[in-house]
């Protein structure tokens, strides 16, 4: 069985799925998910309401505000795997670490494509990122890929369609062996777990079964995302299907607003057939014309007079459906910030308000997103040489001894609240009595504070033998500069006293006076 027909298996046991993920991209952005056989040259179906698709574009950037902020700072932390603590040396050099890869996924297209596959995601319950080699990274809608999952709900296959523009010039698009349509011809891509190697198998054929690329991936290029996972089963639940109903509702509305507005708009000229006035008469005539006709004959037909209290009780549904759609897709709370730099605080409160209406799923898609990218950048950049490779390979192998933690979603949130609670203790502490505040462990209260902050307090606190050690030096300096005063002053009190004695030698014998001034004079000169 080639990969075409592997793929076509599995795209038809999740024909339900589809269905209803095709439905939610009906009422919101149907190019996120088009009709089945959809090309572009066919038409997408029309919303009669744009505010289902303003605001999956609404929360798509507030969940990318909170994954991915501008702020300069790592949205993700290196540690040991097994959970011990490194040497400080090391504990410096995986914060340089995290800044180095930071630093490479900005410069790419990752925000763009994370946002891509957040609407896909909040449409469709599923999306998928890829990253080449050359650190572009893309996304898929959920007819161009499949999956396969084990009990634990991790992927262990992975098919996906891509398209190659076929060369003109070969010989075997000339003959009409190669199949394409309009040049374009398919390829199926498939990464497979191996379980005893925990290794990818990465195989690449077009539709006849011909393999055009093969591989292993110690860590895959890719990340398979669901908004609500399900036990048991392969796709995940969209959130736009969640809210399913409001969405109809909303259409069903509008539609009859629309229609009941345009009816009530609508009128006619009417002529009395038993009046003296011919219809021709008002048909025929320029606005401003002279018309031979009796006023009485000539009136207005409409149905607004009838239709009013039906239009008015369709708008009053209508904006009730938008405050409730507007509610569940976050447009109507506080603004995303703008600019080009989103503060910490402004990222704790999205974050808060994400984690808070959203459930698990803002942390599950932090989790499921952004760590397989991360650890793929991170493979990529020691295979291109772009890290210190001495110190990488002295704590780091291909097979991964590292963590990777995201510092998005609960995590975060946790981290900002010690970090609030420690700055408020440190304001009362400040308050205290000066015997109280004698006894406060500074040292620890520093250390759970650069904790709070996302550092290493290893870094920036001393450990307690490094205390005791520049305390011993500084005392034992100490004591070589008292002892060395204490010898000085003894000379000089021993030089003093023989100055003395010369002095009164000198009283009492002129020739002693006049050597003494000659030896001065010599030191002096010398």
């Amino acid at each position: 069985m080639n990969l075409l027909s592997r793929f076509k298996i599995l795209d038809g046991q999740r024909l339900s799925k589809m269905n209803r993920s095709r439905g939610c991209a009906a009422l919101t952005i149907p190019l996120l998910l088009p009709p089945d056989g959809w090309g572009e040259e066919l038409s997408l179906p029309q919303t009669y309401s744009s505010v289902a698709a303003r605001g999956v574009t609404s929360l798509s950037s507030r969940i990318l505000s909170a994954l991915i902020p501008l702020n300069d700072s790592p949205f993700f932390a290196f540690g040991m795997k097994d959970g011990s603590a490194p040497p400080h040396e090391v504990a410096a050099y995986l914060e340089t670490l995290s800044y180095q890869v930071y630093r490479k996924l900005i410069s790419t297209n990752l925000r763009e494509t994370v946002f891509q596959a957040l609407q896909s995601l909040i449409v469709a319950g599923d999306s998928l990122i890829m990253m080449d080699d050359d650190y572009f990274f893309c996304t898929y809608r959920l007819d161009q890929f499949v999956v396969q999952r084990d009990v634990m709900g991790e992927v262990i296959e992975l098919l996906h369609l891509e398209y190659e523009v076929v060369d003109p010039n070969d010989i075997r698009f000339q003959s009409g062996d190669i199949e394409h349509i309009n040049g374009f011809r398919t390829l199926v891509c498939q990464y497979l777990y191996n379980e005893e190697t925990h290794m990818w198998a990465y195989h690449k054929e077009d539709s006849e079964g011909v393999v055009v690329a093969h591989g292993e991936y110690i860590v895959p290029p890719f990340a398979v995302l669901r908004w609500t996972a399900m036990t048991g089963e392969n796709y995940g639940r969209s959130h736009c299907e969640d809210i399913i109903g409001d969405l109809k509702s909303l259409e069903a509305f509008t539609r009859a607003q629309i229609e009941g507005l345009a009816a009530a708009s609508t009128f006619w000229i009417a002529v009395d057939p038993s009046g003296t006035t011919e219809v021709d008469d008002i048909a025929k005539s320029r606005n401003g014309a002279f018309v031979a006709a009796r006023q009485s004959d000539v009136y207005t037909i409409s149905p607004a007079t009838t239709m009013t209290s039906q239009v008015q009780a369709a708008s009053s549904a209508v904006e009730n459906m938008r405050r409730e759609v507007g509610q569940a897709f976050l447009s109507t709370g506080q603004a995303i910030p703008s600019g080009d730099r989103v503060t910490a605080t402004a990222v704790r409160m999205i974050g808060s308000e994400l984690e808070t209406i959203l459930g698990g799923a803002f942390s599950s898609i932090a989790r499921t997103l952004m760590e397989p990218i991360v650890k793929r950048c991170l493979v990529q950049m020691l295979d291109d040489e772009l890290l210190d490779q001495r110190l990488t390979e002295q704590f780091f192998d291909k097979d991964s001894t590292l963590s990777v933690d995201i510092i998005t979603g609960l995590q975060a949130l946790s981290r900002d609240s010690d970090l609030q609670k420690l700055m408020q203790m440190g304001e009362m502490v400040r308050n205290l009595p000066p015997e109280a505040i004698k006894t406060f462990r500074w040292d620890a209260y520093s250390s759970a504070l650069i904790s709070a902050l996302g550092f290493d307090p290893r870094m920036w606190v001393k450990d307690e033998a490094t205390v005791k050690e520049e305390a011993d030096a500084a005392t034992q300096q100490q004591m070589k500069n008292n002892t060395q005063g204490m010898v000085v002053q003894a000379g000089a009190q021993a030089a003093g006293q023989a100055m003395g004695g010369m002095a009164q030698q000198a009283m009492q014998d002129p020739a002693i006076a006049e050597q003494a001034m000659q030896t001065m004079q010599e030191g002096m000169q010398q």
